[in-house]
């Protein structure tokens, strides 16, 4: 192997291995990885494509909708809150802003809170 050619797989190798390492990077941010340790949690937000989908708002009182401040469960609309849903972890929650907020095991929440009074679609009442 001549220098040459050295350089030229040297070249390509560390090419390679960057682009490796910003595909896995770019993979962790897709899945929404959690905060690394010490970081504050982020409120998802209500512009976002995924909670957009399910009509996320940080108050229920945002619907406008009538179609959507339909009773579940047997619960009223004006009841119904994120801090009363199934998938809301009560007992990760943590005070953000002078509100209450908490990890939202639904998809569009992933690695990040969502506020106790919000709301969102897939509201379901706690078993």
């Amino acid at each position: 192997m001549n220098r040459r050619s050295f350089f030229q797989t040297a070249l390509v190798s560390l090419g390679a291995i960057g682009f490796i390492s910003s595909m896995a990077q770019a993979e962790e941010r897709r899945r929404g990885a959690a905060p690394a340790a010490g970081a504050a949690p982020q409120l998802v937000d209500p512009k976002d494509s995924a909670a957009k989908a399910v009509n996320y708002v940080h108050d229920n009182s945002e619907i406008k909708d009538k179609a959507l401040q339909a009773d579940r469960g047997g619960v009223k609309f004006k009841e119904q809150h994120c801090s009363s849903c199934a998938f809301y972890q009560k007992d990760k929650e943590v005070a953000l802003a002078g509100k209450k907020a908490a990890p939202c095991q639904m998809p569009f929440a992933t690695g990040k809170v969502v506020s106790e009074k919000g709301w969102c679609t897939s509201w379901a009442k706690k078993a």
